[in-house]
């Protein structure tokens, strides 16, 4: 698996792990990150949870890049906890 920040020519969801924002602007990079907050909803008994002390949470959160979804099961059949899922179905927040 790799990052398509650092090679842009993989197999996708096969070795893409890290993937461009669908959303995002190649073309155009100024002004095109996800902005505002967004609503998380935690795991109960995660230690996300217990640090914010809420079910769920309102960030903001700027970036490019993301964890591929299609790679998510096998992430955490491999033991990381995906704790954290955006309430409107886009993205994950990850506790490692």
């Amino acid at each position: 698996a790799g990052s398509a920040e650092f090679s842009p020519h993989l197999v996708p969801d096969v070795e893409d792990a890290i993937i461009f924002m669908p959303e995002g602007d190649r073309a155009r990079m100024g002004g095109t990150m996800r902005l505002g907050a967004r609503a998380t909803r935690l795991a109960p008994g995660s230690a996300a949870a217990a640090l914010y002390g809420a079910g769920e949470v309102w960030e903001r959160h700027r970036h490019r890049y993301e964890v591929n979804p299609a790679f998510v099961p096998r992430l955490e059949a491999a033991g990381l906890r995906f704790v954290g899922r955006n309430a409107d179905g886009n993205g994950e927040r990850m506790e490692v």
